[in-house]
């Protein structure tokens, strides 16, 4: 299983990432990637529209306690803003390999395998 941060969803609507990376697997997205993906102000109405689309296709993950409590614990053991931490820990409770293209923020993350798509070959 995968999970798609917000700028994956983001790359693939503005062309930057092709839509061939979408594999058969299973593609999950936390809920605050929804946010974060349509809620930027200078989003393109194009942008938007396939924003949607892409949503509509995959399966979005609500926010529950066991993911806050274990973004809490993210938090806890290392500064990180509030989206990566919902990201990482839905990636962890889903036990899904988490697709970013700012690994940095998420490396120090003990269990979660990450992959960043532009530097897949």
């Amino acid at each position: 299983m995968i999970c798609f941060d917000t700028n994956i969803i983001i790359y693939i609507a503005n062309g930057t990432l092709g839509e061939d990376i979408i594999s058969d697997d299973h593609i999950i997205c936390p809920s605050i990637v929804r946010l974060e993906s349509l809620g930027y102000p200078s989003i393109k109405s194009i942008e938007e529209q396939r924003i949607r689309e892409l949503f509509a296709a995959l399966t979005t993950i609500p926010l529950t306690d066991n993911i806050i409590d274990s973004a809490i614990k993210l938090r806890q053991y290392k500064k990180m803003s509030l989206g990566d931490s919902i990201v990482a820990a839905t990636a962890l409770e889903n036990n899904s390999q988490l697709w970013t293209v700012n690994t940095q923020d998420f490396e120090h993350i003990d269990g979660l395998l990450i992959l960043n798509p532009l530097l897949k070959k």
